[in-house]
């Protein structure tokens, strides 16, 4: 659901001249994951790490590192 809502609310990139690696609304979903699971950033990069399907479900090939997740978070 939060992929549904970021993606009708959030740009597909935060700047034009970003490096364009993950959408805003991937990584809008992994801090509102965050949240829900109350965990740490870092926390988020593990569960990622060990959730294929999760991976698969968000559309990441890669993961961001936990500072990506907490920057994107600061800049909005």
């Amino acid at each position: 659901m939060s992929m549904k809502v970021a993606g009708r609310c959030l740009l597909p990139y935060g700047h034009p001249k970003s490096p364009h690696k993950f959408t805003q609304r991937q990584l809008m979903t992994c801090t509102v994951l965050r949240a829900y699971t109350k965990t740490t950033y870092r926390g988020v990069i593990e569960l990622l790490e060990a959730s294929g399907q999760l991976r698969r479900i968000l559309c990441m090939e890669r993961l961001p590192h936990y500072s990506t997740l907490k920057s994107s978070l600061i800049a909005r």
